[in-house]
């Protein structure tokens, strides 16, 4: 295949949104022009001329520092004066409106947003649509589980002889550092900070450096929908930035000495990125976390598997959004007895997936938002793998941000994709002669996300029971994934840290306070 030709000539692009020169970001209520240095922010889709390829320059990002990460945490710190600023001590039903306001908003910007996302992380055209759509709904799912979690009742309980009475409450708990991710840099920068205002946080949110224009094109309804203060934007490099938000210190009303300025951090990333992050803070074991790391998710095959439905399952759940998703499936076991055949069917399934520009339709693998260098790390794996024994059943041919998928059979433990995450449209098969060996490779494995297993219900239920002490999700013949939104979405070992979605993000972004009494009256009163 001449991956080459799928990129455009110079006029063959379409829809491209305007260029935005306008570096912004937002802090205290105002979305503020930037007169600084700035980055430009490169598109992932460049155009064609013969061999030569001419990345698409997007706009320019404002390359914040020091000075206006802590301007942020100032603002922050008035709004959210110890628990009794104005947004976190405003009522539930004052705090819903806001959020219901935002989402209307946003459902206003979809198209926008779902343009600047499909140009700067290559994610197909129906795809970034979705992302933001499917943001706009968790809102709203979440205003209706916050409704249900405050109508909780009194509870009771018998201390000897007296029954004691007692209402459970949720309270914020400070300023929360959001830290989205380039893969999702919509849907999984709102599923945090849209939890954490909705409970009465203040929010910062760093930008991720792909996807950031898209959140801009939302900060003029951030900042017409929430008081001053309750959140900020900021874009630039993450060490910048991030660095002198997480060393911040703040005076604590009536109290002594000086205290961290960022109260709880959500981020999604590396554990190498998260690591330094926390470092930096100088009160670990008081701050709040919410991590989603890396992951290294097996599908397990079972003798008597329908090869072909599994193949069809797998391909898509490997391959969303070219396999850049940590709930993909990055390796895949399959009986010895039955590889050679059913690697022959994951291939056609794989090769079924179209290759090209995201606004084109049907596509399903598009360029990848890190750029060439991504390339050169896809292309290193599979050049290893082959090194040591291993096949390229499928795919692998390249050209500047885009690689067709590959299809690798014969991986062992001598390869590094056997261990690490490829984060990228590579699948791994590895065959097993017992399902001792693939028990043995999770126990292993630092990574404790999610499991697939396919195949004879009894026999994928009796694996499972095992899986379920090495992984958080097991999916029984079903793809990994995050959702449904109502399902909490976790990780063990250094996959992750905390729960996610609907009603577990509003418990994870508030503290329980207990109002007890021996007298029902007292506590029946919100």
């Amino acid at each position: 295949m001449d991956v080459a030709s799928s990129f455009p000539e110079p006029t063959g692009l379409v829809d491209l949104p305007p260029r935005v020169d306008a570096a912004t970001y937002l802090c205290d209520g105002r979305v503020i022009p930037w007169s600084g240095e700035t980055r430009e922010v490169v598109s992932p889709i460049a155009t064609r001329a013969g061999d030569a390829f001419e990345p698409v320059v997007l706009g320019r990002e404002a390359s914040l520092g020091e000075a206006e990460a802590l301007a942020a945490v100032a603002a922050a710190e008035r709004a959210w004066d110890d628990g009794f600023g104005d947004w976190p001590a405003a009522s539930m039903a004052e705090r819903v409106v806001a959020v219901e306001r935002f989402a209307s908003a946003l459902e206003e910007r979809a198209g926008a947003m779902a343009a600047m996302l499909m140009y700067e992380i290559g994610k197909s055209r129906d795809d970034s649509l979705k992302e933001v759509v499917r943001s706009v709904e968790y809102m709203r799912e979440t205003v209706v589980e916050l409704t249900r979690l405050d109508g909780a009742g009194v509870i009771t309980g018998k201390k000897g002889s007296t029954t004691h009475y007692a209402r459970e409450l949720r309270r914020p708990i400070g300023v929360v550092l959001c830290v989205a991710p380039f893969n999702y840099p919509v849907n999984e920068f709102l599923t945090t900070v849209i939890p954490a205002l909705v409970m009465g946080n203040v929010v910062i949110g760093k930008l991720p450096r792909f996807g950031m224009l898209a959140n801009l094109v939302a900060a003029p309804a951030f900042a017409e929908c929430f008081p001053p203060g309750a959140i900020s934007l900021l874009p630039g490099d993450g060490r910048a930035v991030i660095t002198p938000l997480m060393k911040a210190t703040r005076e604590k009303a009536g109290g002594e000495g000086r205290h961290a300025a960022i109260d709880v951090l959500a981020f999604i990333g590396t554990e190498g990125a998260a690591n330094a992050i926390l470092g930096y803070h100088p009160s670990p074991i008081s701050l709040h976390k919410v991590l989603g790391l890396g992951s290294k998710n097996a599908a397990i095959v079972l003798p008597g598997a329908d090869h072909h439905a599994v193949a069809a399952k797998v391909a898509g759940g490997a391959l969303g959004f070219n396999g850049q998703r940590c709930t993909a499936e990055k390796i895949v076991f399959v009986p010895r007895s039955d590889a050679e055949a059913f690697v022959e069917v994951l291939a056609a399934r794989v090769a079924e997936r179209k290759v090209g520009m995201p606004w084109v339709d049907g596509v399903a693998i598009t360029p990848l938002p890190e750029g060439p260098d991504k390339i050169a790390t896809m292309r290193a794996y599979l050049d290893d793998a082959v090194q040591a024994g291993a096949r390229i059943v499928h795919g692998g041919a390249a050209a500047h941000t885009l690689i067709q998928p590959a299809v690798l059979a014969g991986v062992d433990a001598r390869m590094r994709i056997f261990h690490e995450e490829q984060f990228g449209p590579i699948v791994p098969v590895v065959a097993y002669d017992q399902l001792d060996e693939v028990v043995a490779w999770q126990r292993s494995s630092p990574f404790g996300q999610q499991a697939g297993i396919w195949g004879p219900r009894a026999e994928a239920a009796k694996l499972a029971h095992t899986m379920t002490s090495l992984v958080s999700r097991v999916n029984l013949n079903d793809v990994c994934q995050r959702g449904p939104d109502s399902f909490g979405f976790t990780a063990t070992d250094k996959s992750g840290f905390g729960v996610l979605s609907l009603r577990e993000a509003l418990l994870t972004f508030s503290r329980p306070v207990l109002v007890q009494s021996t007298d029902v009256a007292a506590v029946s009163a919100p």
